[in-house]
């Protein structure tokens, strides 16, 4: 990964794909398709979309006040949700996909992960900790201190972590709505969260005091103790 992601690291980077673009088909509300080719490129209503890249692997394809969101999620099929015009949002069903350097597509029942066996250089590395927390890999489970919104009392999330050594790791928090949120650290230091265009506001902010990350993701609290991190 690319070094100093700090929290201001997530000023986006409007370009060609930073991360690369599984080939996918995707169904969504609304009436919005989304697709992708092999040059990299997501066609959102038939039409070449605009993308937005984000240090934490999240692409943002853009066209005519639609986005598409895309989670790559390595050799299983990619996380994707939509914003429509009318701010309407929700999960797409993905249709067909093909990992990275796989081979032919594959179509899929839908967006849903079995938590598939990790892939790597000759199937033998170790996933990244983003990878095998969208497979729902993780090597810990426990709670953190939550708030949904500003002015809300603390409460309890459950959370299940995904880690690699010196505190680089992906956290994912069930909300109390039963949607997850992932937060990821590299380092020892939180970095981002899989924020998209329906949530609003797109700000991130992490402080640490002592062992606890205080963590704002849009209007979204979050104290994660440094134990969930690094392990022990």
């Amino acid at each position: 990964m690319k070094k100093s992601f700090l929290a201001a690291a997530l000023v986006l980077v409007i370009g060609p794909a930073a991360a690369e673009v599984p080939l996918f088909a995707a169904r969504c509300g609304a009436g919005i398709t989304a697709d992708s080719n092999a040059k990299g490129q997501v066609y959102v209503n038939g039409k070449v979309a605009k993308l937005v890249n984000r240090p934490d692997g999240q692409v943002t394809a853009q066209f005519a006040g639609v986005y598409v969101d895309i989670t790559p999620r390595g050799s299983e099929p990619p996380r994707i949700t939509y914003t429509a015009k009318d701010k309407s949002f929700g999960e797409c069903e993905i249709l067909s996909f093909r990992a990275p350097g796989g081979g032919a597509a594959t179509s899929t029942a839908g967006g849903g992960s079995s938590g598939g066996s990790a892939s790597g250089a000759g199937g033998s590395q170790r996933a990244s900790s983003s990878e095998r927390a969208g497979q729902g890999q993780f090597d810990a489970r426990g709670p953190v201190s939550c708030a949904m919104r500003a002015g809300q009392k603390m409460e309890q999330c459950e959370a299940n972590v995904a880690r690699e050594p010196g505190g680089t790791a992906t956290v994912v928090v069930t909300r109390p709505d039963g949607r997850t949120r992932f937060i990821f650290f590299e380092k020892g230091k939180a970095i981002g969260a899989d924020l998209s265009q329906a949530d609003g506001s797109q700000r991130f902010r992490a402080s640490r005091r002592g062992d606890v990350y205080r963590i704002e993701a849009g209007s979204e609290r979050y104290e994660i103790v440094e134990a969930m991190v690094f392990g022990g």
